[in-house]
């Protein structure tokens, strides 16, 4: 089993150790985090130590990775330190907030000769997967269009503070759920991004980041996707993708709905899958130099860099 250590427990934080405990292919073998109460609290559900300093990880514990789940402005010397300390490094998206720090990172990568993956979750849901079969299978014709709207409470007061700083998250709502919309575009045209136009603006007063955005992007294989976000309300989350010869449509993540000639019905979803071990399970293959499904750095400086792109492009 590959042993791990997880660093940050927060919401995320708190999912990936569950994970961990339902996979066979990884041992937890210690918790990080700078509140001690939240820290030891998970130390003593999981059996584990808990330590307040990652960088004593290495010298203190037996882990030969490191999940990372921090605040996007420390992903970078984060994961170079453990790197460059010859641990194998699961970051949480986004990799970095500009494409010169994953540079950086995936160099210390390299140098090491250890795996640097990035969580983009969006390739292990059973409703994308599925949304893949028909795009890869061709049974409605070739996909040409795809159409997000994503409305939610952004600005909720339960959202930590470093979320709404453009210098510690690097963005607002594209930097954030921009990424999870970038990722699934990609995944499901086997493409790449070629043009982006975009517009960025936020409706509160003194707020740094964005808390509206609009973005049309066009991949190398001719598939245009606009993707409307807001951080204002709680509306939902619809994505709709245009075939030749009909529709498919996935509502919050996991109604998915089929349409030929005008006519709407609902899909049966495969049998639900532990998409977040599933994701582990492919970090662990990694690892091991095994043929795998995760997303590696230079996937994930891909996604920054066109989130760059997106922010240039509002600029204009």
């Amino acid at each position: 089993m590959l042993k791990i250590a997880v660093v940050g427990t927060g919401i995320i934080g708190k999912e990936h150790l569950k994970a961990i405990s339902r996979c066979d292919e990884l041992e937890l073998v210690a918790v990080c985090d700078v509140n001690e109460e939240a820290a030891s609290t998970l130390a003593a559900e999981y059996g584990v130590p808990y330590l307040l300093d990652y960088t004593k990880i290495p010298q203190e514990t037996d882990a030969e990775a490191v999940l990372l789940n921090l605040p996007h402005f420390l992903h970078c010397d984060a994961a170079t330190f453990f790197l460059e300390a010859g641990l194998h490094v699961f970051l949480e998206k986004p990799m970095a907030i500009t494409a010169a720090e994953c540079d950086k990172m995936i160099a210390a990568a390299e140098k090491a000769s250890k795996v640097l993956a990035v969580g983009h979750l969006q390739r292990f849901f059973k409703v994308n997967r599925l949304v893949k079969e028909y795009v890869d299978s061709g049974k409605l014709g070739r996909l040409f269009a795809i159409n997000e709207i994503r409305s939610i409470g952004y600005f909720s007061p339960k959202r930590p503070k470093w979320f709404l700083s453009k210098k510690l998250a690097g963005g607002g709502i594209v930097m954030n759920y921009g990424a999870h919309a970038l990722d699934k575009i990609l995944y499901l045209t086997n493409g790449d991004i070629t043009r982006v136009f975009a517009a960025c603006d936020n409706l509160q007063d003194g707020m740094e980041i964005e808390g509206h955005a609009q973005f049309l992007s066009q991949t190398s294989n001719a598939v245009s996707a606009t993707v409307t976000f807001s951080a204002y309300s709680n509306v939902g989350y619809e994505t709709t993708y245009i075939f030749e010869k009909g529709a498919i449509r996935v509502e919050n993540g996991s109604k998915i709905s089929l349409c030929k000639e005008g006519v709407w019905e609902d899909i049966s979803l495969p049998q639900d899958r532990d998409y977040m071990c599933l994701q582990l399970q492919e970090f662990a293959k990694a690892v091991r130099g095994e043929a795998n499904e995760m997303p590696d750095a230079h996937y994930g400086k891909q996604i920054v860099a066109i989130i760059e792109k997106i922010y240039a492009a509002s600029d204009e």
